[in-house]
């Protein structure tokens, strides 16, 4: 009884007059559904939180350790927080044996590499005291002392003494927006200058000797010099890159990051919901910001299968 008059409504719904009708209520509701559930995400903050990854383990942000990253996962997941960028990665984590995260932040990417695979090594490069704090407890918090080495330094063309550019922060976090850079927005602001220990990767390598797989830079217009100061170990190691390169149209249109790239031999492509992109530069405008910088070319426009970087560049990895 109860399933026939199940198949019934269905075949009610279905009904030309009967869904003109829901349509017309149901329309009005799913926008103010949808608006609210888009202002409840704004306006409700989390501070602390336990997410499941897409492997069953579970990631941790520790109460006062990156409440907006807290934010974005609770409200929608590890796949709700740059996602196109977080499965490129996670396509990497799993074939390689070392990472290196220049400007791990809170620690999303260098906790979920430590995660996702248990063989992993990371090395986390956070400038920011009040920020590399967070990162720590959050490493400590899902028991990964042992495997995410961190450290207090910026990653820079030169090794001494520098100014982070910070601006101030809004809320509980500290501003994630500070830079080397000096032709920053940061800079024509006047945001306050925070002194800080600079070290080219290589100058650190040398004394911390490794082979390095994979690195992820996120450092607000500076990726250039943190390039510039990684020669040596890049064109010996030839790692996969993740580079967030920030659209620069009306100041220097990333030349510079363009020129590093070239020099190292590197091919560049635009992480985006189609697939990776080939491109010559980087002064166009777009929404995302990320890119491949890989140690080989592939003979396509567009690539949808991330195994083809993988295998064209395996025998350089062997």
């Amino acid at each position: 009884m109860a399933t026939n008059l199940i198949a019934s409504m269905k075949r009610l719904r279905e009904n030309y007059y009967c869904s003109l009708l829901l349509a017309r209520f149901a329309k009005p509701i799913q926008r103010v559904c949808t608006k609210l559930a888009s202002q409840l995400k704004s306006s409700v903050r989390k501070n602390g939180v336990r997410v499941r990854l897409p492997n069953g383990r579970s990631m941790r942000i520790a109460r006062d350790s990156g409440i907006g990253l807290a934010s974005h996962l609770f409200w929608d997941g590890i796949d709700g927080y740059e996602r196109e960028t977080s499965k490129t990665l996670r396509f990497f984590f799993s074939r390689v044996q070392t990472f290196v995260d220049v400007g791990a932040n809170y620690g999303m990417y260098a906790i979920l590499g430590a995660l996702w695979n248990p063989d992993i090594v990371v090395l986390a490069f956070e400038p920011t005291p009040a920020i590399y704090s967070g990162l720590k407890r959050n490493v400590a918090l899902n028991g990964l002392e042992g495997r995410i080495t961190c450290k207090n330094l910026a990653l820079a063309d030169r090794s001494g003494n520098a100014i982070l550019h910070l601006p101030q922060s809004e809320g509980k976090d500290a501003e994630s927006t500070g830079t080397l850079a000096t032709n920053s927005w940061q800079v024509r602001q006047h945001a306050p200058g925070v002194q800080i220990e600079a070290v080219t990767f290589d100058d650190y390598e040398s004394f911390h000797p490794m082979k390095v797989d994979l690195i992820k830079i996120d450092v607000e217009d500076f990726e250039a010099a943190a390039l510039a100061g990684m020669r040596r170990v890049i064109e010996r190691d030839r790692p996969f890159i993740i580079c967030e390169i920030l659209p620069r149209l009306k100041e220097h249109k990333n030349q510079r990051s363009l020129e590093v790239i070239d020099a190292l031999g590197y091919f560049p492509y635009w992480i985006t919901p189609c697939g990776y992109i080939r491109v010559s530069s980087f002064d166009f405008e777009r929404d995302y910001t990320d890119f491949i910088l890989s140690p080989v070319q592939v003979p396509a426009e567009v690539v949808t299968d991330l195994n083809i970087f993988w295998t064209l560049a395996k025998p350089h990895s062997d």
